[in-house]
Protein backbone atom coordinates (compact mmCIF):
# COMPACT_ATOMS: atom_id res chain seq x y z
CA UNK A 1 0.00 0.00 0.00
CA UNK A 2 2.83 2.38 0.81
CA UNK A 3 4.63 1.71 -2.45
CA UNK A 4 3.04 4.62 -4.28
CA UNK A 5 2.06 6.69 -1.21
CA UNK A 6 5.04 8.98 -1.67
CA UNK A 7 4.04 11.63 -4.18
CA UNK A 8 7.66 12.48 -4.99
CA UNK A 9 10.68 10.70 -6.29
CA UNK A 10 8.80 8.43 -8.67
CA UNK A 11 10.13 7.67 -12.11
CA UNK A 12 7.44 9.94 -13.55
CA UNK A 13 8.37 13.03 -11.54
CA UNK A 14 10.36 15.76 -13.19
CA UNK A 15 13.75 16.63 -11.83
CA UNK A 16 12.42 19.83 -10.26
CA UNK A 17 9.71 17.89 -8.41
CA UNK A 18 12.03 15.39 -6.81
CA UNK A 19 13.17 15.76 -3.23
CA UNK A 20 16.95 15.94 -3.01
CA UNK A 21 19.30 16.22 -0.07
CA UNK A 22 20.97 19.32 -1.48
CA UNK A 23 19.65 22.53 -2.96
CA UNK A 24 20.74 23.11 -6.49
CA UNK A 25 23.51 21.44 -8.42
CA UNK A 26 27.14 21.48 -7.32
CA UNK A 27 29.36 23.56 -9.53
CA UNK A 28 33.13 23.59 -9.98
CA UNK A 29 33.18 27.08 -8.48
CA UNK A 30 32.21 25.58 -5.13
CA UNK A 31 35.55 23.79 -4.97
CA UNK A 32 38.38 26.16 -4.15
CA UNK A 33 41.67 25.17 -5.78
CA UNK A 34 44.80 24.81 -3.71
CA UNK A 35 46.93 27.93 -3.75
CA UNK A 36 50.54 27.34 -4.81
CA UNK A 37 53.46 29.68 -5.32
CA UNK A 38 55.31 29.82 -8.60
CA UNK A 39 58.49 27.78 -8.72
CA UNK A 40 60.76 30.79 -9.03
CA UNK A 41 59.10 32.65 -6.13
CA UNK A 42 59.29 29.52 -3.94
CA UNK A 43 63.00 29.15 -4.67
CA UNK A 44 63.54 32.84 -3.97
CA UNK A 45 61.72 32.42 -0.65
CA UNK A 46 63.81 29.41 0.35
CA UNK A 47 67.17 30.94 -0.55
CA UNK A 48 66.28 34.22 1.19
CA UNK A 49 65.37 32.37 4.38
CA UNK A 50 68.74 30.59 4.29
CA UNK A 51 70.60 33.88 3.79
CA UNK A 52 68.80 35.77 6.51
CA UNK A 53 69.19 32.84 8.91
CA UNK A 54 72.95 32.84 8.32
CA UNK A 55 73.26 36.62 8.64
CA UNK A 56 71.31 36.62 11.89
CA UNK A 57 73.44 33.77 13.26
CA UNK A 58 76.91 34.66 11.95
CA UNK A 59 76.77 38.20 10.57
CA UNK A 60 77.62 40.03 13.83
CA UNK A 61 75.21 42.75 12.74
CA UNK A 62 72.81 45.10 14.47
CA UNK A 63 69.30 43.71 14.67
CA UNK A 64 67.77 45.86 11.92
CA UNK A 65 70.60 45.58 9.39
CA UNK A 66 69.83 42.22 7.65
CA UNK A 67 66.33 43.36 6.71
CA UNK A 68 67.47 46.83 5.65
CA UNK A 69 70.39 45.60 3.53
CA UNK A 70 68.46 42.81 1.80
CA UNK A 71 65.47 45.08 1.14
CA UNK A 72 67.69 47.80 -0.36
CA UNK A 73 69.44 45.42 -2.76
CA UNK A 74 66.14 43.74 -3.67
CA UNK A 75 64.59 47.14 -4.45
CA UNK A 76 67.48 48.07 -6.75
CA UNK A 77 67.19 44.72 -8.51
CA UNK A 78 63.40 45.03 -8.85
CA UNK A 79 63.51 48.41 -10.61
CA UNK A 80 66.47 47.55 -12.86
CA UNK A 81 67.62 43.98 -13.55
CA UNK A 82 64.14 42.49 -13.25
CA UNK A 83 63.07 44.05 -16.53
CA UNK A 84 65.87 43.23 -18.94
CA UNK A 85 67.86 40.18 -17.76
CA UNK A 86 67.21 37.33 -20.20
CA UNK A 87 66.92 33.81 -18.72
CA UNK A 88 70.06 32.76 -20.60
CA UNK A 89 71.91 35.63 -18.93
CA UNK A 90 70.66 34.86 -15.43
CA UNK A 91 74.24 34.15 -14.30
CA UNK A 92 74.97 37.80 -15.08
CA UNK A 93 72.15 38.75 -12.74
CA UNK A 94 73.78 36.66 -10.02
CA UNK A 95 77.16 38.37 -10.45
CA UNK A 96 75.66 41.89 -10.40
CA UNK A 97 73.55 41.06 -7.36
CA UNK A 98 76.58 39.62 -5.56
CA UNK A 99 78.43 42.88 -6.27
CA UNK A 100 75.51 44.88 -4.87
CA UNK A 101 75.52 42.84 -1.68
CA UNK A 102 79.30 43.19 -1.41
CA UNK A 103 79.16 46.97 -1.80
CA UNK A 104 76.33 47.34 0.71
CA UNK A 105 78.05 45.06 3.21
CA UNK A 106 81.43 46.77 2.87
CA UNK A 107 79.89 50.20 3.47
CA UNK A 108 77.94 48.84 6.43
CA UNK A 109 81.04 47.12 7.83
CA UNK A 110 82.93 50.41 7.87
CA UNK A 111 80.02 51.96 9.77
CA UNK A 112 80.05 49.13 12.31
CA UNK A 113 76.66 47.72 11.37
CA UNK A 114 77.79 44.21 10.39
CA UNK A 115 80.75 41.82 10.34
CA UNK A 116 83.30 41.40 7.57
CA UNK A 117 81.75 38.17 6.27
CA UNK A 118 78.18 39.46 6.02
CA UNK A 119 78.36 40.04 2.26
CA UNK A 120 79.15 36.40 1.53
CA UNK A 121 76.23 35.27 3.68
CA UNK A 122 73.81 36.98 1.30
CA UNK A 123 74.94 34.87 -1.66
CA UNK A 124 72.05 32.35 -1.29
CA UNK A 125 69.62 35.26 -1.59
CA UNK A 126 71.48 36.38 -4.71
CA UNK A 127 70.95 32.86 -6.07
CA UNK A 128 67.25 33.18 -5.29
CA UNK A 129 67.11 36.47 -7.19
CA UNK A 130 68.88 34.74 -10.06
CA UNK A 131 66.17 32.06 -9.91
CA UNK A 132 63.55 34.74 -10.52
CA UNK A 133 65.30 35.38 -13.82
CA UNK A 134 66.07 31.76 -14.66
CA UNK A 135 62.68 30.09 -14.42
CA UNK A 136 59.54 31.01 -16.29
CA UNK A 137 56.28 31.33 -14.40
CA UNK A 138 54.49 28.01 -13.90
CA UNK A 139 52.18 26.81 -16.69
CA UNK A 140 53.40 29.45 -19.11
CA UNK A 141 55.12 28.71 -22.38
CA UNK A 142 57.08 31.94 -22.54
CA UNK A 143 59.20 33.70 -19.95
CA UNK A 144 57.52 36.60 -18.20
CA UNK A 145 58.89 39.35 -15.96
CA UNK A 146 58.47 38.33 -12.30
CA UNK A 147 55.48 40.05 -10.72
CA UNK A 148 56.75 42.41 -8.04
CA UNK A 149 53.96 41.95 -5.50
CA UNK A 150 53.23 38.24 -5.85
CA UNK A 151 56.65 36.83 -6.72
CA UNK A 152 59.06 39.30 -5.11
CA UNK A 153 57.56 41.38 -2.31
CA UNK A 154 55.32 38.81 -0.61
CA UNK A 155 57.98 36.04 -0.56
CA UNK A 156 60.53 38.51 0.83
CA UNK A 157 58.19 39.66 3.62
CA UNK A 158 57.41 36.03 4.47
CA UNK A 159 61.11 35.13 4.46
CA UNK A 160 61.91 38.05 6.75
CA UNK A 161 59.12 37.12 9.17
CA UNK A 162 60.12 33.44 9.20
CA UNK A 163 63.84 34.08 9.68
CA UNK A 164 63.15 36.64 12.42
CA UNK A 165 60.99 34.11 14.23
CA UNK A 166 63.70 31.48 13.83
CA UNK A 167 66.34 33.85 15.17
CA UNK A 168 64.24 34.63 18.24
CA UNK A 169 63.49 30.94 18.77
CA UNK A 170 67.18 30.02 18.51
CA UNK A 171 67.89 32.42 21.38
CA UNK A 172 66.20 29.92 23.72
CA UNK A 173 69.21 27.63 23.37
CA UNK A 174 72.71 28.00 24.77
CA UNK A 175 74.22 29.14 21.47
CA UNK A 176 72.67 30.37 18.25
CA UNK A 177 73.29 28.03 15.32
CA UNK A 178 72.21 28.34 11.72
CA UNK A 179 70.29 25.07 11.79
CA UNK A 180 68.21 26.08 14.85
CA UNK A 181 67.34 29.42 13.24
CA UNK A 182 66.43 27.62 10.03
CA UNK A 183 64.27 25.05 11.82
CA UNK A 184 62.43 27.87 13.62
CA UNK A 185 61.84 29.58 10.27
CA UNK A 186 60.47 26.34 8.79
CA UNK A 187 58.12 25.91 11.75
CA UNK A 188 56.86 29.45 11.12
CA UNK A 189 56.22 28.65 7.44
CA UNK A 190 54.23 25.52 8.29
CA UNK A 191 52.16 27.24 10.99
CA UNK A 192 51.54 30.25 8.77
CA UNK A 193 50.41 28.07 5.87
CA UNK A 194 48.12 26.01 8.11
CA UNK A 195 46.62 29.03 9.88
CA UNK A 196 46.09 31.02 6.68
CA UNK A 197 44.42 28.01 5.08
CA UNK A 198 42.06 27.67 8.04
CA UNK A 199 41.13 31.34 7.96
CA UNK A 200 40.53 31.55 4.20
CA UNK A 201 39.04 28.09 3.82
CA UNK A 202 41.39 27.42 0.92
CA UNK A 203 44.62 25.42 1.17
CA UNK A 204 47.50 27.88 0.80
CA UNK A 205 50.80 26.06 0.53
CA UNK A 206 54.24 27.66 0.89
CA UNK A 207 55.71 25.81 -2.07
CA UNK A 208 55.20 25.40 -5.78
CA UNK A 209 53.41 22.51 -7.40
CA UNK A 210 56.53 21.33 -9.25
CA UNK A 211 58.48 21.07 -5.97
CA UNK A 212 55.92 18.54 -4.74
CA UNK A 213 55.90 16.40 -7.90
CA UNK A 214 58.33 13.64 -8.75
CA UNK A 215 57.37 12.70 -12.29
CA UNK A 216 60.70 14.05 -13.62
CA UNK A 217 62.88 11.68 -11.59
CA UNK A 218 64.93 9.70 -14.12
CA UNK A 219 65.28 5.96 -14.09
CA UNK A 220 67.93 4.76 -11.64
CA UNK A 221 70.41 3.55 -14.22
CA UNK A 222 74.17 3.56 -14.54
CA UNK A 223 74.16 6.75 -16.62
CA UNK A 224 72.60 8.73 -13.77
CA UNK A 225 75.23 7.45 -11.37
CA UNK A 226 77.94 8.58 -13.81
CA UNK A 227 76.35 12.03 -14.10
CA UNK A 228 76.12 12.35 -10.34
CA UNK A 229 79.75 11.33 -9.89
CA UNK A 230 80.90 13.63 -12.70
CA UNK A 231 79.17 16.66 -11.17
CA UNK A 232 80.63 15.95 -7.73
CA UNK A 233 84.15 15.69 -9.18
CA UNK A 234 83.59 18.96 -11.07
CA UNK A 235 82.41 20.60 -7.84
CA UNK A 236 85.52 19.39 -6.02
CA UNK A 237 87.80 20.78 -8.73
CA UNK A 238 86.07 24.14 -8.63
CA UNK A 239 86.46 24.31 -4.86
CA UNK A 240 90.19 23.71 -5.25
CA UNK A 241 90.38 26.53 -7.82
CA UNK A 242 88.41 28.93 -5.61
CA UNK A 243 90.51 28.09 -2.54
CA UNK A 244 93.71 28.71 -4.53
CA UNK A 245 92.29 31.99 -5.85
CA UNK A 246 91.36 33.24 -2.39
CA UNK A 247 94.69 32.20 -0.90
CA UNK A 248 96.57 34.01 -3.67
CA UNK A 249 94.37 37.06 -3.23
CA UNK A 250 95.06 37.29 0.50
CA UNK A 251 98.80 36.69 0.03
CA UNK A 252 99.30 39.15 -2.85
CA UNK A 253 96.80 41.88 -1.95
CA UNK A 254 95.86 41.40 1.70
CA UNK A 255 94.24 43.95 3.97
CA UNK A 256 90.94 45.66 3.19
CA UNK A 257 91.31 45.11 -0.56
CA UNK A 258 91.29 41.34 -0.15
CA UNK A 259 88.24 41.65 2.07
CA UNK A 260 86.39 43.66 -0.57
CA UNK A 261 87.45 41.43 -3.46
CA UNK A 262 86.95 37.98 -1.93
CA UNK A 263 83.18 37.67 -2.43
CA UNK A 264 82.92 39.12 -5.98
CA UNK A 265 86.10 37.36 -7.14
CA UNK A 266 84.85 33.98 -5.91
CA UNK A 267 81.42 34.61 -7.44
CA UNK A 268 82.85 35.69 -10.80
CA UNK A 269 85.38 32.85 -11.20
CA UNK A 270 82.90 30.24 -9.97
CA UNK A 271 80.22 31.46 -12.39
CA UNK A 272 82.58 31.49 -15.37
CA UNK A 273 83.81 27.98 -14.63
CA UNK A 274 80.31 26.60 -14.02
CA UNK A 275 78.75 28.18 -17.10
CA UNK A 276 81.68 27.01 -19.25
CA UNK A 277 81.34 23.49 -17.91
CA UNK A 278 77.60 23.49 -18.59
CA UNK A 279 78.08 24.91 -22.08
CA UNK A 280 80.49 22.17 -23.15
CA UNK A 281 78.66 19.32 -21.38
CA UNK A 282 76.37 16.93 -23.19
CA UNK A 283 72.63 17.51 -23.08
CA UNK A 284 71.98 14.57 -20.76
CA UNK A 285 74.34 15.98 -18.15
CA UNK A 286 72.88 19.50 -18.37
CA UNK A 287 69.31 18.24 -17.97
CA UNK A 288 70.06 15.71 -15.26
CA UNK A 289 68.34 16.61 -12.01
CA UNK A 290 71.04 14.71 -10.10
CA UNK A 291 73.90 16.06 -12.15
CA UNK A 292 74.58 19.62 -13.30
CA UNK A 293 71.06 21.05 -13.48
CA UNK A 294 71.59 23.35 -10.50
CA UNK A 295 75.37 23.31 -10.66
CA UNK A 296 75.77 27.10 -10.66
CA UNK A 297 73.84 27.37 -7.40
CA UNK A 298 75.81 24.56 -5.75
CA UNK A 299 79.20 25.99 -6.63
CA UNK A 300 78.10 29.51 -5.66
CA UNK A 301 77.26 28.41 -2.12
CA UNK A 302 80.43 26.30 -1.84
CA UNK A 303 82.71 29.09 -3.06
CA UNK A 304 81.17 31.61 -0.67
CA UNK A 305 81.62 29.19 2.20
CA UNK A 306 85.34 29.32 1.47
CA UNK A 307 85.17 33.12 1.18
CA UNK A 308 83.49 33.32 4.60
CA UNK A 309 86.24 31.12 5.97
CA UNK A 310 88.94 33.53 4.77
CA UNK A 311 87.01 36.59 5.95
CA UNK A 312 86.60 35.07 9.40
CA UNK A 313 90.41 34.72 9.63
CA UNK A 314 91.30 38.11 8.17
CA UNK A 315 93.72 38.89 11.01
CA UNK A 316 96.00 36.19 9.60
CA UNK A 317 96.01 33.97 6.53
CA UNK A 318 94.79 30.45 7.38
CA UNK A 319 97.35 27.69 7.13
CA UNK A 320 97.43 25.27 4.20
CA UNK A 321 96.25 22.36 6.32
CA UNK A 322 93.30 24.37 7.64
CA UNK A 323 92.33 25.44 4.11
CA UNK A 324 92.44 21.82 2.96
CA UNK A 325 90.09 20.86 5.80
CA UNK A 326 87.68 23.62 4.75
CA UNK A 327 87.75 22.46 1.11
CA UNK A 328 87.18 18.84 2.11
CA UNK A 329 84.29 19.90 4.36
CA UNK A 330 82.68 21.84 1.50
CA UNK A 331 83.03 18.86 -0.87
CA UNK A 332 81.65 16.36 1.64
CA UNK A 333 78.74 18.63 2.55
CA UNK A 334 77.78 19.07 -1.11
CA UNK A 335 78.04 15.33 -1.76
CA UNK A 336 75.94 14.52 1.29
CA UNK A 337 73.23 17.08 0.49
CA UNK A 338 72.85 16.22 -3.20
CA UNK A 339 73.02 12.51 -2.49
CA UNK A 340 70.42 12.81 0.26
CA UNK A 341 68.09 14.77 -2.01
CA UNK A 342 68.54 12.17 -4.73
CA UNK A 343 67.60 9.30 -2.44
CA UNK A 344 64.83 11.10 -0.57
CA UNK A 345 63.08 12.25 -3.73
CA UNK A 346 62.77 8.64 -4.83
CA UNK A 347 61.57 7.46 -1.44
CA UNK A 348 58.94 10.20 -1.20
CA UNK A 349 57.08 8.72 -4.17
CA UNK A 350 55.79 5.96 -1.89
CA UNK A 351 55.28 8.06 1.26
CA UNK A 352 52.16 9.86 2.45
CA UNK A 353 53.09 13.28 3.83
CA UNK A 354 51.33 16.39 5.03
CA UNK A 355 50.67 18.87 2.26
CA UNK A 356 51.82 21.71 4.54
CA UNK A 357 55.20 19.98 4.93
CA UNK A 358 55.63 18.89 1.32
CA UNK A 359 57.85 20.68 -1.15
CA UNK A 360 59.90 23.68 -0.03
CA UNK A 361 59.51 23.18 3.77
CA UNK A 362 60.74 19.60 3.48
CA UNK A 363 63.78 20.60 1.42
CA UNK A 364 64.60 23.30 3.96
CA UNK A 365 64.44 20.71 6.73
CA UNK A 366 66.98 18.58 4.87
CA UNK A 367 69.16 21.66 4.40
CA UNK A 368 68.99 22.41 8.13
CA UNK A 369 70.15 18.88 8.93
CA UNK A 370 73.16 19.30 6.65
CA UNK A 371 73.88 22.67 8.28
CA UNK A 372 73.82 20.96 11.67
CA UNK A 373 76.42 18.43 10.55
CA UNK A 374 78.60 21.11 8.94
CA UNK A 375 78.43 23.39 11.99
CA UNK A 376 79.34 20.50 14.28
CA UNK A 377 82.46 19.90 12.19
CA UNK A 378 83.35 23.60 12.15
CA UNK A 379 83.23 23.93 15.91
CA UNK A 380 85.08 20.70 16.69
CA UNK A 381 87.84 20.48 14.08
CA UNK A 382 91.17 21.94 15.11
CA UNK A 383 91.94 25.26 13.48
CA UNK A 384 88.37 26.05 12.39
Amino acid sequence: MGLFSNKYNTPFDSEDMRRVRHVGKPHATHIKPTGYMTTRSALFLGYTIISLSMVYSLGNSVIWWPAACSAAVLFVWAITLRFFIHPKLSALSFIITALLFTAASEASYRMGWCGAAAGALFIPMAIGMMSLSRFKADDEDEFTIPLFTEEVLKPFILAFAASSFGFLASGLFEKRYIFTTLLGAIAFLILFSWGFSKITGTPRLITSRSLTEFWDIPVADYQEVKRFAFSRVAFALEMLVIASLLFSLWVLVGGPYARMLSVPAAALVQTILSVALLSFSRGGIRRSIFGLRYFVSETAIGSQFLAVFFLAHQEHIPGIFTIIIAVVLAILTDTMLTGLLSVVRRRLIFVTKSRFLDGLPFYLILTSLICMIAETCLYTLTGL
